[in-house]
């Protein structure tokens, strides 16, 4: 079951990005403008999220938004598959030799140890 568990970490790590990705694009490009050191960005064209979110799917279309989600899909999809994957086989692993996974502190130092174990897997390279 530790298998399934891992598979729908992924597709929920994969889910969020697809949902969260285009307010990355607005948050970059808003950060992006005004700059003085690159004459492309000095002018303050965006107002904020919305107006952002707005004007770039108008002028370069709604795709422009999902620009590089292949990318940070696939990311999370390794991420989220490997944070879930280690915690629900450790977990199984302490419950297996007689521990509880209801005591907190164990499933938040097992929660801990995934995040940092997949962390270091999935973002080392």
């Amino acid at each position: 079951s530790s298998g399934i568990n891992a598979e729908y970490g992924g597709a929920a790590g994969v889910l969020a990005e697809m949902v969260s990705f285009p307010f990355d694009t607005s948050k970059i490009r808003l950060q992006i403008q005004g700059q003085i050191t690159d004459e492309a960005f000095t002018n303050l064209k965006y107002r904020g999220t919305f107006h952002t979110l707005c004007l770039v799917s108008s002028e370069e279309g709604i795709r422009s938004l999902f620009s590089g989600v292949r990318f940070a899909a696939l990311r999370q999809a390794t991420y989220g598959t490997l944070k879930f994957g280690i915690f629900f086989t450790m977990k199984s692993w302490w419950n297996k030799r007689g521990g509880s996974d209801q005591f907190l502190p164990v499933t938040v130092a097992i929660g801990m140890f995934s995040g940092a174990l997949s962390s270091i897997i999935g973002f080392a390279f």
